[in-house]
């Protein structure tokens, strides 16, 4: 991967839209998450901050974004607030959800196989509230996550035996385990975005650091990775997870400026 210093002001002008994911690229990845067995929840994340918000609003004037996480719409439309929605997009739930201006929809149809197999995971993990390894859930609507201190081996079980057709990913992310169906993957929630704007795969930049983020990683798209130890591209690269982001979007706002 080259660094990030080597993208050049000609390569930008060629780029209509950057998909930046959230936690660890423009916000400080973590989430104090604890869930108990009498309905007490609680949430404490990371928010962005007023820098990170101030180059997102220049880059705006040039560029669509998009904010492309496996958090919630409401939680990305709470913390993203201040540049919303001109010329921003979020995909939500690891590419389940597009939310724009004027539009909010499901990008693709789950069939009664794929809701009685979520609910069928969620009943079982459930059980695991009050198991000293398992933090709790995160409030979403289809995207399954369950926040543990460390992997616990029984999820990937679970998530086998309740999905006999194999139509479910189930991704330990460092932080949570993500569940839920294939169909749903950044990269396809992307494209439909792109397909309604009428933008080639060759104008857009993609910014992502882990495991949500490879199928994104094609020679079609212009690949910036903030975590090279977890993406790997073919294009740039840059260390430091949510320091190299902002550190991205330093050098963006020059190359615009």
């Amino acid at each position: 991967m080259k660094p990030i210093s080597e993208i050049t002001a000609d390569q930008i002008s060629q780029i209509k839209l950057i998909s930046f994911d959230s936690d660890g690229v423009l916000v400080k990845k973590g989430t104090q998450l604890s869930q108990s067995v009498d309905g007490s929840f609680s949430q404490i994340t990371n928010f962005v901050s007023h820098t990170v918000l101030e180059e997102l609003k220049l880059l705006k004037k040039r560029f669509h974004l998009v904010i492309n996480s496996g958090r919630s719409s409401s939680y990305l439309s709470q913390i993203y607030q201040d540049i919303l929605w001109d010329r921003v997009t979020l995909i939500s739930e690891v590419g389940a959800f597009l939310t724009g201006s004027g539009f909010c929809v499901q990008t693709e149809p789950l069939d009664n196989y794929e809701l009685e197999t979520i609910t069928k995971i969620r009943t079982r993990l459930a059980k695991y509230i009050g198991d000293p390894r398992v933090k709790g859930f995160e409030p979403k609507t289809f995207l399954t996550t369950l926040h543990c201190h460390s992997e616990v081996p029984e999820v990937e079980t679970i998530v086998r035996e309740s999905d006999p057709q194999s139509r479910f990913y189930c991704w330990w992310n460092l932080e949570a385990y993500d569940i839920n169906s294939k169909k749903f993957t950044k990269i396809n929630a992307l494209k439909k975005l792109i397909q309604l704007k009428k933008i080639n795969p060759s104008e857009i930049m993609v910014v992502g650091n882990g495991i949500n983020d490879r199928d994104s990683v094609t020679s079609q798209i212009l690949n910036v990775s903030t975590d090279p130890a977890n993406l790997n591209t073919d294009d740039y690269g840059i260390e430091g997870e949510h320091q190299g982001g902002e550190a991205l979007l330093d050098h963006l706002v020059k190359l615009i400026s």
